[in-house]
């Protein structure tokens, strides 16, 4: 069995124009919901063996509220091309991944990540900013999940309910 979670960042500030579209940090909504979404996560008992993420100063950002919230140390790698990847490259990243691993995590942007969860279990999939899909296949490798077996969407979390529920 393999799950793959994949989070878009959180809400990025959008007021500082000196900055580039990559060192864009969270807004204070942001730094809300991260957080959220961790819990949501622990709550559920779900853990991840690896989180790939991109380089981007939001995403970076959300990686970091995520792990403070959470009490184990999970490996990360930090992708400069996972910074607006498309679903090609998401999946060539999931084909890369140790079949050790039985989870792993892509915290990254849309309108890549969107698309590749839409792909992955055939269905429309919009995440809006912090929102997390988390999907499972059967298959016993990471490569076979991407060409043999089936994803299925088990949960899909948006801060904006979460926070109204």
């Amino acid at each position: 069995m393999r799950t793959l979670i994949l989070m878009r960042h959180a809400k990025s500030d959008w007021t500082q124009g000196d900055r580039t579209d990559h060192d864009r940090p969270l807004n204070p909504r942001g730094r809300r919901a991260a957080p959220l979404m961790a819990g949501q996560l622990l709550s559920h008992g779900i853990s991840v063996d690896i989180i790939l993420a991109s380089s981007a100063v939001r995403v970076q950002q959300t990686l970091e509220l995520l792990q403070e919230s959470w009490a184990t140390e999970t490996a990360v790698s930090t992708e400069r091309d996972l910074y607006l990847a498309t679903p090609a490259e998401l999946k060539q990243h999931v084909d890369a991944l140790h079949d050790t691993w039985q989870s792993a995590m892509i915290i990254g942007h849309n309108p890549g990540l969107s698309l590749f969860a839409s792909m992955l279990c055939d269905d429309d999939v919009e995440l809006p900013t912090a929102a997390v899909v988390i999907l499972q296949s059967a298959a016993d490798s990471w490569h076979s999940s991407l060409t043999q077996q089936p994803w299925h969407l088990v949960d899909y979390w948006k801060p904006r309910d979460l926070e109204a529920g």
